[in-house]
């Protein structure tokens, strides 16, 4: 699992206890694009924001697939500096980060259970790294999913894959009953509010694109 410096987290948690309000301003990076964490966005499609969030996730924990509610991402952020208030609005719940084992039908069954209220907005739907699936909405719910592909790899029901997400989905959150009973094989040194903050400052500027991870049918 990779892990990163703690200086500047280490400081702006100093400043913050000291009092110091100037640290929300502090400068932590910046985007060449506008971030998508509209409410309606996240909870329905595909969204720039959340692919930064589950590409980040991954790469700090090395899991082979990432996924994240779009209800836990919280707040937008224009074209142009990004300050740690960006950061901290993004990821306001501050979660642990845990990775599960999970086989190929576990992960059918979590991407149908995060379709299965489309097209309604819903906080339970996913945004995604390190997998692609196309669903057909006119389908029952538990029948939507007719492809899905890990890396350039059809997803195998049988095969056991590394999944990491937040800890309110690992622990069953929005009805996941399918990630509660996986096996947590780690637990990331960092939450994901430090990843976000970590993850700017090292790829900045950031150009998150809409890659067709998540493609209605």
């Amino acid at each position: 699992m990779k892990t990163f410096g703690k200086a500047l987290i280490i400081t702006v948690v100093l400043a913050l206890v000291a009092g110091l309000s100037f640290a929300f301003d502090m400068v932590i990076g910046e985007t060449g694009i506008s971030l998508n964490g509209e409410r309606q966005h996240l909870r329905t499609q595909e969204t720039n924001l959340g692919n930064l969030i589950t590409d980040m996730i991954r790469y700090y924990t090395g899991a082979d697939i990432a996924v994240y509610n779009g209800g836990g991402i919280r707040a937008s952020a224009d074209l142009g500096e990004l300050t740690l208030e960006n950061a901290m609005e993004i990821m306001a719940f501050n979660n642990e980060v845990v990775v599960l084992k999970m086989s190929g039908a576990q992960i059918i069954a979590m991407l149908e259970h995060g379709v299965s209220s489309f097209p309604e907005v819903s906080g339970k739907f996913l945004q995604v790294s390190g997998i692609r699936f196309f669903f057909d909405p006119s389908m029952p719910p538990g029948e939507r999913i007719w492809m899905a592909f890990v890396g350039n790899d059809p997803l195998m029901p049988g095969k056991m894959y590394t999944v990491a997400t937040n800890e309110f989905l690992a622990a069953g959150g929005d009805a996941y009953t399918m990630l509660e009973t996986a096996e947590v094989i780690a637990t990331a040194d960092r939450t994901d509010q430090e990843m976000l903050i970590a993850y700017i400052q090292e790829f900045s500027p950031l150009f998150p694109m809409v890659e067709g991870r998540i493609v209605v049918w």
